[in-house]
């Protein structure tokens, strides 16, 4: 296996143990989320007693499905988290937000715009990719289902998730790209040697022994096929 330099997101943390756990594992961000729908749902006060638990307080991305841009600065000036997923809103609203954000805050505001994916990509999906990279700090590739994406344990057709990135690269070289969607150890290893094309990989649903509670020994199984 070839040396790879991969950053590695773990989300969908719901209880101080795991966090506690997972932050020892070094990685590059962790995840909550503050989304009704979601399995893995945490309340804004629970987001704030995990947080504030964290030693880097950086690593923190709050992931969420707002009713508009201003609703979004709310709850980042609430928690006080700076990184954040974003699960809805057009790319006008991304760049909104960030407008807000610089009169409002100190902290430089990042964002990630989740993106769904199945089979292929049309010419409007490659607009919505094209789009969101020249607004978003990262996209990231997820499966959709029903409309929705996010916790669907689905994992995307490889080669159209780095069709995906291609595009993405095209428009902005700058925006990260994070891969996700039922990422295990056994699909990552299969598919090693085609992660150069993706920033990141984001960990949820693959990695766990029920929703909201992570299989720690896999995170590390997995976060070995880095460690070359």
């Amino acid at each position: 296996m070839i040396f790879m330099d991969m950053k590695v997101k773990i989300c969908g943390i719901t209880n101080q143990k795991d966090l506690k756990k997972i932050e020892k594992l070094n990685v590059d961000k962790v995840g909550f989320i503050n989304i009704e729908r979601s399995k893995r749902n945490v309340s804004m006060n629970k987001i704030n007693e995990l947080e504030q638990e964290l030693t880097n307080k950086r690593s923190s991305t709050l992931v969420i499905e707002p009713s508009d841009a201003y609703d979004a600065i709310l709850k980042c000036n609430r928690l006080k988290i700076f990184n954040i997923q974003l699960h809805c809103l057009s790319s006008f609203d991304v760049k909104y937000i960030k407008w807000i954000n610089q009169y409002h805050n100190y902290e430089n505001i990042n964002i990630t715009r989740a993106i769904g994916l199945k089979d292929s990509i049309d010419d409007s999906k490659k607009k919505e990719l094209e789009a969101f990279a020249n607004r978003c700090d990262n996209i990231l590739l997820d499966y959709v289902k029903d409309g929705l994406t996010g916790g669907t344990n689905t994992q995307i057709p490889i080669d159209t998730a780095i069709e995906a990135s291609k595009i993405i690269k095209n428009a902005n070289k700058h925006t990260e790209v994070s891969l996700a969607g039922g990422l295990n150890y056994e699909y990552l290893e299969s598919i090693y040697d085609k992660l150069q094309y993706f920033d990141r990989i984001d960990l949820n649903s693959g990695v766990e022994f029920e929703a909201g509670r992570k299989d720690i020994k896999s995170i590390k199984k997995i976060l070995g096929l880095f460690d070359n």
